[in-house]
């Protein structure tokens, strides 16, 4: 799948002035690097290349640019997991699409996704109601997934929603550790997190089969990098200056 969608390619999709776009770029710098709250207004603007009312000329409030940046990703994020699901296949085959994309996609827009995460709590009541319905979402579509394969016999486990969770933790947490400066791209990272959440979910003769050779059959990415194998993302714990 691809993900190699730029923060500037997503605003683009989805807002035709190029002033409101200059605005979220920087909105996204000035909230990475100072928080939401250190951000001013000014500042924003003056990132933008704009007069220093620029951001209320187009936004109420900062916390609707704000909105706006995590609104965007999120609703990226969903387009392409409902991709991936729509490609059909079997549960095996969708379930690696749906954990590759949640990882690298986030990673590829880092700052933005980031941004999202901890400066979720400043969004109005609202406006985060808006943005957990589509989080819901997408874990509603990682559930059906699971659904279809434990229904098939592809997946075992016990517990649906307590599995579905592990899931989406596993790939949401990767953003608590993953630097653009590490050694792994984010799809290779997602490669790997594939790996580990196939061998979370299927069948005990599934996972012997893969261990004699048979994984290649069943997912749609490659076996970890040796990077990955022995420990090489110990330096990406660090961000970027």
């Amino acid at each position: 799948m691809a993900t190699s969608v730029t923060l500037n390619d997503v605003f683009q999709g989805r807002v035709e002035s190029l002033t409101v776009r200059r605005l979220l770029l920087a909105g996204v710098e000035a909230f990475w690097r100072d928080g939401f709250h250190a951000s001013s207004t000014r500042d924003i603007a003056r990132r933008a290349k704009l007069s220093p009312a620029a951001v209320y000329v187009h936004f109420k409030a900062k916390e609707d640019l704000l909105y706006d940046i995590i609104l965007y990703v999120a609703q990226h994020l969903r387009d392409r997991l409902r991709e991936a699901a729509d490609k059909g296949g079997n549960p095996t085959e969708l379930l690696s699409r749906l954990v590759h994309a949640y990882v690298a996609l986030p990673a590829r827009m880092y700052k933005a996704s980031l941004v999202a995460n901890r400066e979720f709590s400043s969004l109005t009541a609202s406006q985060r109601k808006q943005i957990v319905k589509i989080r819901d979402e997408l874990e509603e579509i990682v559930g059906n997934c699971l659904m279809a394969g434990k229904a098939s016999g592809e997946f075992s486990f016990d517990d649906l929603s307590l599995t579905r969770m592990a899931v989406v933790s596993l790939c949401r947490s990767t953003l608590l550790w993953y630097s653009p400066r590490g050694r792994l791209a984010p799809e290779e990272i997602g490669d790997h997190y594939v790996h580990l959440v196939l061998g979370m979910v299927t069948s005990r003769a599934d996972r012997t089969q893969r261990g004699q050779g048979g994984f290649a059959r069943h997912s749609l990415v490659s076996p970890p990098s040796r990077a990955m194998e022995s420990g090489g993302i110990g330096t990406s714990l660090r961000s970027p200056p």
